[in-house]
């Protein structure tokens, strides 16, 4: 495989890492189910638009001339993501509830969240899992990659996978918003992963916007992230059965 002569350094520099690895082993239910249950007869929801007021940078398009083979695997020009704006709605925003349900107790769904590699791409770009939610990062191109990730918060984890259809599962015992996930092969390649406590998180669409649904009623702080703009906060209420809609903006 001609990669690893012409990476054999950086390729033991991930080996290296591999100790440093996120758990492969389920987080203890007891650990994710922790709280009060919500009362589903009086839950509603939260309809979250995130905006963008201002016009969006013209993308640029990705050089992948180091990697001729990952060019190949694409029929047209690659842009960058950092900024998708149309129409004045936000793509790639993680939307979450940030406060409000620290008394309740959620389970994690055992289904994974899937972070495909494909075409020297991220897909998708941005994800959002629950703590103890397994999250299978794979391989689809015959192109080796590595997976390394840069939290705050939780371990971090750098491991390769080295040949198409190679699949590596890792799940979280913290919360954390915005972990990047980079491969250091392909220094092009960025993901962002979203890690909460409880199942009302999305990321925003080309429409820029996510449905909460089944929130308990009270006090909530909804916000959103984005890799390059940060972060932004609502505070509302939600009624008994109510449902609730919140701009979130940048550029204003």
């Amino acid at each position: 495989m001609r990669w690893i002569s012409k990476d054999r350094k950086l390729i033991g520099l991930i080996l290296m890492a591999l100790p440093w690895a996120c758990s492969e082993s389920p987080v203890p239910s007891e650990q994710r189910q922790q709280g009060i249950a919500v009362d589903q007869g009086t839950v509603g929801r939260i309809t979250v638009r995130v905006l963008y007021r201002g016009t969006a940078p013209t993308p640029k398009a990705i050089v992948m001339g180091s990697a001729p083979q990952c060019a190949l695997a694409h029929e047209a020009p690659v842009y960058d993501q950092t900024l998708v704006a149309r129409e004045g709605r936000l793509q790639n925003a993680i939307v979450y509830i940030e406060k409000g349900l620290e008394a309740y107790g959620f389970a994690a769904p055992t289904t994974g969240v899937e972070i495909d590699q494909k075409g020297c791409l991220y897909e998708p770009r941005v994800a959002v899992a629950m703590v103890g939610q397994p999250v299978d990062f794979l391989n689809s191109d015959a192109e080796a990659h590595n997976v390394h990730g840069f939290p705050q918060s939780v371990s971090s984890w750098n491991f390769i996978l080295s040949r198409k259809g190679a699949k590596r599962t890792l799940t979280f015992e913290k919360p954390e918003i915005g972990i990047r996930v980079g491969c250091d092969i392909h220094p092009w390649m960025r993901g962002y992963l979203g890690l909460t406590t409880h199942p009302f998180a999305g990321v925003t669409p080309a429409d820029g916007s996510v449905v909460l649904e089944g929130v308990p009623p009270g006090e909530h702080t909804v916000a959103a992230w984005h890799e390059m703009l940060g972060a932004k906060t609502k505070q509302v209420t939600l009624m008994p059965k109510g449902a609730v809609e919140v701009d979130l903006v940048y550029g204003e």
